[in-house]
């Protein structure tokens, strides 16, 4: 699935210099497709959210059994509540979790998930960081869709062993202007650097490192579609 062709001497000395990169064409190209056809065709999302002091997932069915009137609250709720606290909103598959109860066997996306956590995808990782303490990988998949949006945070869980995050985008022709963007933050609240989604490529950035997703636009016309997680040491 990895990329044969990627210089990993090249990335080592990109990803010292802030701790963080975009890698372009990170997966053979059948893999992308197939693994773009899965999320924006097969999969079945739930909303992930934050609620009191932790996240949240309405389901699918329970979703759609809402009437447009209701949704629309529950959303403009959520969005109410970003204004004075931590807040996030963006349709997710747990991946880890499906793939250890077996769910929805023929997806594609579990593929992924052997991928992230082979020792080919690892030692990949370990090589161009430096960090060798990672030894496997969480993941969920994302679609991000207009009105959805991840506030800024860190990442930051020792207990979890969170080492490094990582987002493999698997959306095209996004264009920057929709949002959906990943920013990173200096310590005042800044944006020092900005990762617009690509198809097949993998943003990479130390823990913890002060970052967010930016508002997906109303007038967005597609869908940012992304595998997200952590590689993690223990």
């Amino acid at each position: 699935m990895l990329n044969p062709n990627l210089d990993s001497d090249h990335l080592r000395v990109d990803f010292a210099r802030n701790h963080r990169l975009q890698i372009e064409d990170l997966l053979v190209p059948e893999a992308a497709e197939a693994l773009h056809d899965c999320l924006a065709n097969q999969v079945r999302w739930d909303l992930a959210y934050h609620k009191g002091t932790t996240g949240a997932t309405l389901s699918k069915a329970v979703f759609e059994s809402m009437g447009p009137g209701d949704r629309a609250a529950f959303m403009q709720n959520i969005h109410q509540t970003a204004r004075d606290g931590y807040q996030f909103a963006y349709n997710t598959y747990l991946m880890v979790t499906a793939y250890r109860e077996q769910r929805d066997p023929t997806l594609y996306l579990h593929r992924a998930t052997e991928f992230l956590n082979s020792s080919e995808c690892l030692k990949f990782i370990r090589g161009i960081t430096g960090v060798d303490k990672i030894i496997r990988a969480n993941a969920q998949a994302t679609r991000y869709m207009p009105g959805h949006f991840l506030k800024q945070h860190t990442d930051n869980d020792a207990e979890r062993g969170r080492e490094l995050a990582y987002v493999i985008s698997l959306t095209k022709n996004w264009q920057a202007h929709w949002g959906g963007l990943l920013h990173f933050m200096d310590g005042e609240g800044r944006v020092i650097d900005t990762f617009v989604p690509r198809f097949n490529t993998l943003s990479l950035f130390l823990v913890p490192t002060p970052h967010c997703v930016s508002l997906v636009a109303p007038f967005a016309t597609s869908s940012r579609y992304s595998i997200t997680g952590w590689f993690l040491s223990c």
